[in-house]
């Protein structure tokens, strides 16, 4: 009993983000991150969530997916952006984001989404890549 309490202590620490990814640790546990860490994996969430998806909340997600089959243009870069900016600052503001590079690939349905964010004093980058495919996986399953 006493090394399961131990996982949790200092999770109640103050002003400190934590929290448990869906990852497995060397010790077969979830894997828990703190801080911007916490951050970055909820807006991977609700960039990979393609909206009405989640019964719970229908708006919650992106429409990142519906992007992908748009022409390879400036135009089409400034959606994506636009559409990044638009689902984070509407369910979860906590940090900030510097800057967004859009790379798209003119060969299939593909993008790369490179940011860098910033969380009190901390800049982590969050490099996503969608796809045709990972929407259709994810959806599917």
């Amino acid at each position: 009993m006493a090394n399961l309490l131990n996982r949790f202590k200092g999770s109640n620490e103050v002003n400190k983000l934590n929290d448990y990814v869906a990852t497995i640790s060397s010790v077969g546990d979830f894997k828990k991150v703190h801080d911007i860490d916490v951050i970055l994996t909820s807006w991977t969430n609700i960039l990979l969530t393609p909206k009405g998806t989640y019964i719970f909340d229908p708006e919650y997600g992106s429409n990142l997916h519906l992007i992908l089959f748009d022409p390879v243009d400036d135009t089409t870069v400034e959606r994506i952006k636009t559409e990044i900016e638009d689902s984070l600052m509407t369910y979860d503001d906590r940090a900030r984001i510097e800057t967004i590079n859009i790379q798209l690939s003119p060969d299939s349905k593909r993008v790369q989404v490179d940011m860098l964010v910033f969380y009190e004093g901390e800049k982590k980058e969050l490099s996503l890549t969608f796809s045709e495919d990972s929407f259709i996986q994810q959806v599917g399953t």
